[in-house]
């Protein structure tokens, strides 16, 4: 008996993989962040245009169409097949060179701020397919606009020379903080298969983060720009 349920369980996976655009997907990315220059303020001194260097991006995400076929699927409306939702975690860098001008002449000739964001980002998503076919009746390419909060957790470390700065010299600080942001994203998803498809994005993300830690407030307000791939199984 066990045997025969084992099998059915199986059976049925099978059969929701097979189905073209399932309402359900998941998904890893990967891609370049380039983060605007931004104003900077530490303990109330301000470092204007502060160069974050561009780094790596990645994470997970898992979305869900308006549809009615796949795992998860219900008699949605017919418009409703133009939405979907999604939530991903995404982590890169965020690294400050010494002397490299703004926050960079706030640390020693050595030293760099070695920071990290962490954000969980919610979208809806708007939707429009093209090139309909048997296989994939809501269409190949599927042009797409994102929008929603994030919640991101950030921070980083580094060693502060001038004098300016709280009348310190050289000294170690670790800030942390968590925030709220926006994501928009503009996108296009390409349907390879009848339930795998790769996305090609373009991210902006912002919050303002206040970092704080040892005796040191940092305030700034980072614009980011993030260039995605994003490989998705349906199922």
């Amino acid at each position: 008996m066990k045997t025969k349920t084992f099998v059915l369980v199986v059976v049925a996976f099978l059969a929701l993989a097979g189905v073209a655009q399932s309402a359900m997907w998941v998904g890893a990315q990967l891609g370049g962040n380039f983060p605007l220059k931004s104003n900077v303020d530490v303990n109330g001194v301000t470092f204007g245009d502060t160069t974050f260097r561009p780094s790596v991006i990645g994470g997970g995400t898992i979305g869900y169409d308006f549809i009615n076929t796949g795992f998860g699927a219900y008699n949605w409306p017919d418009w409703m097949k133009y939405l979907s939702v999604a939530t991903d975690l995404t982590y890169n860098r965020m690294v400050v060179e010494g002397q490299s001008g703004g926050l960079g002449d706030a640390l020693a000739n050595s030293a760099r701020f070695n920071g990290y964001m962490v954000a969980w980002s919610f979208l809806l998503r708007a939707q429009y397919g093209f090139m309909h076919d048997n296989e994939v009746p809501s269409g190949r390419v599927v042009p797409y606009i994102g929008v929603g909060p994030a919640v991101v957790f950030s921070g980083g470390d580094g060693s502060y020379a001038l004098v300016s700065v709280n009348n310190l010299t050289n000294t170690r600080f670790h800030v942390a903080q968590t925030n709220i942001g926006v994501v928009v994203e503009p996108g296009i998803r390409f349907m390879c298969l009848k339930n795998v498809s790769v996305d090609t994005a373009m991210r902006y993300r912002w919050c303002r983060p206040s970092w704080s830690g040892d005796d040191v407030n940092i305030k700034v307000p980072l614009n980011q720009l993030s260039f995605l791939v994003r490989a998705n199984y349906h199922f």
